[in-house]
C-alpha cells in the first residue's frame, strides 16, 4: 500500500525517544514526506528544505548537520529509521 496516495505522510514512533531539537524533527519530517518508499532518498534544495518548514537556510544546515551521521557533500538525503 502506498500510504502517500493519501494527504499525509508516517514516521517511526521513536522520533520521539531521540530527544531531537525541534528543528531537527522538522527537517527529518520534511525530508521523510519528500524521500522515495524504496531507496527513502530524496534531494530537495536547502532552499527548498527551508521553504518548506519555514526555517532559514541557516537553520536548516544546523538541522541537518544534527541530523547526519557523515559528512554531506550534496543534497542527496537517505532517510534513516532513528
Amino acid at each position: 500500500m502506498d500510504y502517500r496516495q493519501g494527504n499525509y505522510f508516517r514516521i517511526h514512533n521513536d522520533i520521539f525517544d531521540y530527544g531531537l531539537e525541534k528543528r531537527a524533527f522538522v527537517v527529518y519530517c520534511y525530508l521523510s514526506r519528500c524521500s522515495d518508499l524504496k531507496t527513502k532518498q530524496c534531494y530537495p534544495s536547502l532552499k527548498k528544505i527551508a521553504k518548506h518548514c519555514n526555517l532559514s537556510v541557516t537553520t536548516v544546515r544546523r538541522a541537518l548537520t544534527d541530523l547526519e551521521n557523515d559528512g554531506q557533500e550534496s543534497n542527496l538525503y537517505t532517510v534513516l529509521n532513528i
